[in-house]
């Protein structure tokens, strides 16, 4: 299979794996922009598959760092212009597991439990590692907090 073959697949979401098909500059810029990149409206994209997939990583992206998303949200960062849209959208990635959440109508937002990761690119990693420290050191000191309890 392609690169591109993976990428317009229903069910492939991470690509780093698939980094040694990267064959020409155009493969790279593919690769780039599906494993780290977000929907961008001015991007043409080779066919309505690839521009779904990346509507949906777009969302995934939202999901990892919230959690709760609304509507309104999903809608600016993916140009969608129906609320219907929206929800089936939402619907079907909770159907294929890969956010697990619940939908509130009502507030028009997704609140969001777990949802997979996306690819990290190396540049990440610093500020990824940070967060990390921090929160061991806040659970060091809850832990210290609660031995003089």
């Amino acid at each position: 299979m392609s690169l591109s073959d993976y990428i317009e697949d229903g069910q492939t979401y991470q690509f780093t794996k698939y980094i040694n098909l990267i064959k020409t500059e155009e493969d790279k810029k593919l690769f780039d922009l599906f494993a780290y990149g977000v929907f961008d409206p001015k991007i043409k994209y080779q066919n309505e598959k690839q521009k779904k997939k990346m509507i949906i990583l777009t969302i995934l992206k939202l999901c990892q760092s919230n959690k709760c998303v609304t509507f309104d949200q999903i809608q600016q960062a993916c140009c969608l212009n129906s609320r219907a849209e929206i929800e089936q959208l939402l619907i079907d990635l909770i159907q294929k597991d890969l956010i697990i959440a619940t939908i509130d109508d009502q507030k028009g937002c997704l609140n969001i439990q777990r949802c997979i990761s996306r690819d990290v690119h190396k540049s990440h990693i610093p500020a990824m590692k940070n967060q990390i420290e921090s929160m061991y050191e806040r659970v060091k000191h809850l832990k210290e907090q609660l031995k003089k309890q």
